[in-house]
């Protein structure tokens, strides 16, 4: 506004300026007896033809002033919208997982009560996810009012979960007391479900954690006891860390050991489309091929990092994906953890393959984000060196947390991936579009390209299409498969 009101004043006073020093000139020339009427009608000319081009000026300079004022209140408060976004559920409007882990952080001695609604998944295949959506906004309500009983805060903090957290110091007994009466009415609870003419019937499962440290984990490791002993709810005690959580790790450690020596982990693809639907990629993605039956990774990845074989489950994905693509034409992105590029034998061994395949300008590295993505030097100079082959950067599940905006800049991607919580009900949520609009703000000022996950149905794709993303990836477009279909188009 100050550098506005400096060129307004020079636009202003530069006719005055203007007529004096034309005084001088005309006493100048009075000197060499030319006419003063002549040499008067001429300045005043001179100084309305200065004055209206001054204005002409000025006006252009405040309008374009005051757009890029209003641009940048509109942008400001997009991004106000995006950060308070990111720490809320879309659907049922409760803080998310993070925000729970933020307020754990601020607590002395926290406590968490985790409910699991039993089969949900079933719930949501068989009658639709509206169905579903239905019975998540009851369940919300349900617990919103029974936690007025002890002043706590209700979180959804996964599909079919949601947490109870509290700070009081109340004891076991008056928590198995609670438990009870939740247990009692939440137990084969009907919901009646006004579009259907019928009611549901729901079950939950619950686990609870009593200790200040690592709470949320506790909880967890307690909700997955009473899930295996089939009980109502649990409460965390250390035996069940020490047991139950090893056995469970034992059994996919070997399975995951007994997949790699047989050769059973299997590159699927699935495919991505751009806004004219045609293939452009596909992504790679890992499963556990055993008697024809492929397991999913979220059954394995995880117990993988815990025993130190993801690495080569890794390798393998990278040595049988790089082999296919070498013989097409084909592009794909292929998952990577901060931890493999700041690991020296992983880096090294995907830049070997990159070129004995020769597919740099074949693939794209997807970045997910883990511990080891606060060693930003170490990942950003595997990024550089890659990128200097011809290889695309992309950062996954963009939108899911605050930090991987810092990552954005630093890392300069050539795509971001929007989460698929924020796109799989961008069709009816007006959260979900303002989100996904700030976003496609920003990455297009940044030139960054942008593809939405869990596309699953025609209205989510014309939504997506309609706010400008740039590709598409989802089981409405195409599930993944163990070898690259050959769609040129949708």
């Amino acid at each position: 506004m100050q550098k506005r009101r400096k060129i307004s004043l020079i636009i202003i006073y530069s006719p005055i300026v203007f007529v004096i020093v034309s005084m001088f000139f005309v006493s100048f020339l009075l000197q060499r007896s030319v006419d003063i009427g002549y040499l008067l009608l001429i300045t005043i000319v001179l100084c309305f033809f200065v004055y209206l081009v001054a204005k002409k000026i000025y006006d252009s300079i405040d309008k374009y002033a005051r757009d890029l004022d209003k641009k940048r209140k509109q942008l400001k408060e997009k991004n106000k919208l995006l950060k308070q976004m990111l720490y809320k559920d879309l659907l049922t409007k409760l803080p998310n997982k993070k925000a729970l882990f933020e307020d754990i952080e601020k607590m002395k001695t926290p406590k968490i009560i985790l409910f699991d609604i039993d089969s949900f998944g079933d719930i949501n295949e068989y009658y639709g996810s509206e169905v579903g959506d239905f019975i998540l906004l009851h369940v919300r309500d349900f617990l919103l009012q029974f936690a007025k009983k002890f002043d706590a805060t209700v979180y959804r903090v996964g599909a079919d979960e949601f947490a109870l957290l509290e700070d009081e110091s109340l004891d076991i007994e008056k928590y198995e007391e609670l438990l009870e009466e939740l247990v009692f009415e939440l137990k084969a609870k009907e919901i009646e479900i006004p579009s259907l003419n019928q009611s549901i019937q729901i079950h939950v499962t619950i686990g609870a954690s009593l200790e200040g440290s690592k709470t949320f984990a506790k909880a967890y490791i307690a909700l997955d006891h009473a899930k295996q002993t089939q009980k109502d709810f649990a409460f965390y005690m250390q035996s069940l860390d020490t047991k139950e959580a090893y056995a469970k790790q034992v059994k996919w450690s070997n399975l995951i050991k007994e997949a790699i020596a047989k050769d059973e982990i299997i590159p699927y693809f699935q495919p991505i489309f751009d806004a004219d639907g045609k293939l452009v990629k596909y992504e790679c993605l890992a499963r556990i091929v055993s008697e024809d039956k492929a397991i999913s990774p979220i059954m394995f990845m995880e117990t993988s990092k815990n025993v130190r074989q993801y690495a080569k489950i890794a390798k393998v994905l990278i040595e049988k994906s790089f082999s296919k693509i070498s013989k097409t034409d084909k592009q794909i992105s292929i998952n990577l953890l901060a931890r493999d590029m700041s690991d020296s034998d992983v880096s090294n061994y995907i830049v070997d393959k990159i070129k004995e395949y020769g597919v740099a300008k074949q693939v794209v590295l997807e970045i997910l984000e883990d511990e080891n993505i606060e060693k930003l030097e170490r990942v950003k100079s595997f990024l550089d060196r890659v990128r200097r082959m011809g290889v695309k950067i992309a950062i996954d599940d963009f939108g899911t947390g605050y930090s991987n905006f810092s990552y954005l800049l630093k890392l300069r991607p050539d795509y971001i991936k929007i989460d698929g919580s924020l796109i799989k009900h961008i069709d009816t949520d007006d959260n979900s579009i303002a989100i996904v609009s700030a976003i496609l703000a920003f990455s297009k000022k940044l030139d960054i390209k942008t593809i939405a996950e869990y596309v699953h149905s025609k209205e989510v794709y014309e939504k997506c299409k309609e706010l400008g993303i740039d590709e598409f990836q989802g089981f409405y477009l195409g599930e993944p498969t163990s070898s690259l279909v050959d769609i040129s188009s949708l």
